[in-house]
C-alpha cells in the first residue's frame, strides 16, 4: 500500500475530503462511482475516509467521472 511511506516520515495521508460530497451530489453510491471509475470500492472508501492518498490517475478518473476540475477533489 502507497501509505507505508508516509507513514515512515510521520506524515498522515489526508485522502479526498471532498470526494464523498461530491460523489454524493451526483447522486452516486460508491459501488456505482467504482464501476464508472473501475477503482476498487475499498480503496474509493479509504480516499472518502483519508486512510490513503490518491495516486494521480485516481484524480484523472474520478474528476472525469464527476465532471469537476481535479483541484476539487483535494482542496
Amino acid at each position: 500500500m502507497k501509505t507505508c511511506a508516509s507513514k515512515e516520515r510521520g506524515l498522515k495521508p489526508h485522502g479526498l475530503p471532498h470526494l464523498r460530497v461530491l460523489r454524493q451530489r451526483k447522486g452516486l453510491s460508491l459501488g456505482q462511482l467504482a464501476d464508472m471509475t473501475g477503482i476498487r470500492r475499498d480503496t474509493l472508501t479509504h480516499l472518502e475516509t483519508g486512510r490513503e492518498d490518491p495516486q494521480p490517475y485516481h484524480l484523472r478518473l474520478l474528476a472525469r467521472v464527476l465532471d469537476v476540475p481535479q483541484l476539487d477533489l483535494v482542496s
